[in-house]
């Protein structure tokens, strides 16, 4: 089963414009908040990154589901069988896991989209007038955005019968609306504040620091974007990610894994993560450790935030 659930394809290119003009969207964003808005959205980045943790536990139990199937199907059906029928109830539990990540994820949304509305609504009266229209048209698309969000969590499926898979997909799908309407939300930011302007359009550029030397017993951490059974192309990768520069490969455990970056800190990474997925996209985007060279599976066990 495909594991590519990043829907930062476009989030990506975007944020990379914005990396070459040094620029960061939630810093920007935040200096033009009042003080009732910066505590809702620091609220709001919180709740985000408690997603973020189930998200990831979620997909360490999906690799481990991945790889009973990988192995079941260089078994006998007898013996097969039993390995599927394990790795169906981990899919179950992934399954629960990311109904309450995008549970987070959709908290998280409504409040950046309330302070977005009311934050955007006082600057574009003050937006020059060769900029409002476009600043305008991404506020109305993000409205549409979220409201068809809405609307597509009041189908979410109930009943003793319905399974976490098909609540999953629905949530899956909702997230990505609100996602869409973030995205436009900080595209607006984008127009209004003129993170656009440059006279010279910058050449392309990796968002990651490339890799320094890796001293022994030195915990050092990536930003994955991406994992599949199988191996990608490198064109399809560059869509996830606007260049291969500085880009990771390995196989772990029958999973190829692509990461980007080396940094010393966790707060690094999750600078850059939060650059790639500044829109609000963040399946499949995440922190990883590693210690020694050999990936760490719980990160807890390397970094403790204080």
């Amino acid at each position: 089963m495909k594991k590519i659930i990043s829907a930062a394809i476009l989030s990506c290119m975007f944020l990379a414009t914005f990396a070459q003009q040094q620029v960061d969207p939630a810093e920007e964003i935040k200096k033009h908040l009042n003080s009732d808005q910066l505590a809702q959205y620091e609220q709001a980045e919180s709740l985000k990154a408690k997603g973020d943790n189930l998200m990831q536990q979620a997909v360490t139990k999906q690799n481990q589901s991945d790889k009973l199937k990988t192995q079941a199907a260089k078994l006998k059906k007898g013996k097969a069988k039993k390995l599927n029928k394990q790795a169906d109830a981990i899919d179950e539990a992934v399954a629960t896991q990311k109904n309450s990540a995008f549970t987070q994820y959709e908290k998280a949304a409504r409040q950046f989209y309330a302070v977005y509305s009311e934050n955007l609504e006082t600057l574009i009266e003050e937006c020059p007038a060769n900029k409002k229209s476009s600043a305008q048209s991404h506020i109305s698309e993000a409205e549409t955005f979220f409201v068809n969000a809405q609307d597509k969590l009041k189908r979410t499926p109930t009943g003793k019968k319905v399974t976490p898979l098909q609540i999953m997909k629905v949530k899956e799908d909702a997230n990505k609306s609100f996602d869409d309407a973030l995205d436009n939300c900080v595209q607006a930011y984008a127009e209004i504040l003129g993170w656009y302007d440059k006279k010279e359009e910058p050449k392309p550029q990796p968002v990651i620091a490339q890799e320094p030397p890796k001293p022994a017993d030195k915990i050092i951490y990536k930003v994955q974007i991406a994992a599949d059974d199988k191996p990608l192309t490198i064109e399809y990768l560059r869509k996830l990610y606007p260049t291969t520069e500085g880009l990771n490969n390995e196989l772990v455990d029958g999973i190829y894994r692509y990461s980007v970056g080396f940094f010393d800190t966790y707060e690094e990474a999750d600078k850059a993560r939060k650059e790639i997925i500044a829109k609000g996209v963040s399946t499949g985007v995440f922190v990883v450790a590693y210690k020694n060279g050999k990936r760490v599976s719980d990160i807890s066990e390397v970094y403790t935030a204080e």
